[in-house]
């Protein structure tokens, strides 16, 4: 076996890229990074700078005087100013909390229906079941904002406006048929084979799902939570329209209210900006492996 490797490793070397495919390869994944990682350090190096800091001409890379006191305005949830711009950040640390309370409870309801939804249409057949499920997928080439107005309405009928309840509701229907479609193919390439015994065993199915399959699929289950985590989380036309009051109003959404008509407190913008950044970076970085592993197709 070791000889074998050795071999691979010696074939490898002996089709090595040319310096020229490994300079530009370099260079992609330089540009890449730069094309990742710049606007973020941008940001960051913003939020530490003052107002006629952000406003000197010709623009500087680094401030002359780096100041915390975005962070703390946006923490204490207080009143600031920064040069000759004032900014209201009382309300960031509500808007924090409302968008991690309503991605959690969406993403976990999310995940709920699409687990179960995935799992019947990949192993169990009933009547209508390809046409249902290819009318669930059809949803996601429909842009939400052609909607809008007809959801808007709807919402308001069932008095749903300006409710963390209505903003879950409707981020588990645009959220759901994508997280059904990916376990969908997860189930399908599970093996039946285990489930198969625990059922020939007098298990139900139920109990075989919980038991057999469940357990198969916490890789799926990981990634799944973490892709409907990210994207509930990002949104804002939605939450725009349907959660304007301050108890449901998302940090996606709040930032923009640090966008004056003439002037704009560009460390305040830039500091809630990084602040908002931190949940989702966690996520990715602590479930990256689930993620290439579903979005690649492994089981494993």
């Amino acid at each position: 076996m070791r000889r074998s490797r050795d071999a691979r490793l010696a074939q490898g070397d002996s089709v090595r890229a040319p310096p020229a495919t490994r300079a530009l390869r370099a260079i992609a994944i330089v540009a890449l990074l730069a094309w990742s990682l710049g606007p973020v350090a941008v940001g960051v190096v913003t939020s530490i700078s003052s107002q006629t800091d952000v406003q000197t001409v010709p623009a500087r890379w680094l401030p002359d005087h780096a100041t915390l006191d975005a962070y703390r305005a946006l923490i204490a949830g207080a009143s600031t100013s920064l040069g000759s711009t004032a900014s209201d950040s009382s309300a960031f640390g509500q808007s924090m909390l409302s968008s991690v309370e309503v991605t959690l409870e969406a993403t976990v309801a999310s995940v709920a229906v699409s687990l179960i939804a995935g799992y019947a249409f990949s192993r169990l057949r009933f009547r209508g079941s390809k046409a249902l499920f290819w009318a669930i997928l059809a949803t996601l080439v429909i842009p939400v904002f052609t909607l809008v107005v007809a959801l808007f309405r709807t919402m308001a009928q069932l008095h749903l406006i300006n409710t963390q309840l209505g903003l879950v509701l409707v981020y588990l229907t645009t959220q759901a048929p994508l997280a059904i479609w990916l376990f969908y193919n997860y189930c399908r390439d599970l093996p039946v084979e285990p489930e198969e015994a625990a059922l020939i065993d007098g298990c139900t199915r139920w109990r075989a799902f919980r038991k057999v399959v469940l357990p198969q699929m916490r890789s799926g289950i990981a990634a799944v939570t973490a892709i409907v985590m990210l994207l509930s989380y990002g949104q804002f036309l939605i939450p725009l329209l349907l959660g304007s009051s301050p108890s449901t109003t998302p940090v996606t959404v709040l930032i923009t209210d640090f966008v004056g008509k003439y002037t704009t407190n560009y460390p305040l913008l830039a500091a809630g900006g990084v602040i908002a950044l931190l949940p989702p970076a966690i996520v990715a970085i602590l479930l990256n492996r689930h993620i290439r592993g579903m979005l690649s197709g492994s089981v494993g």
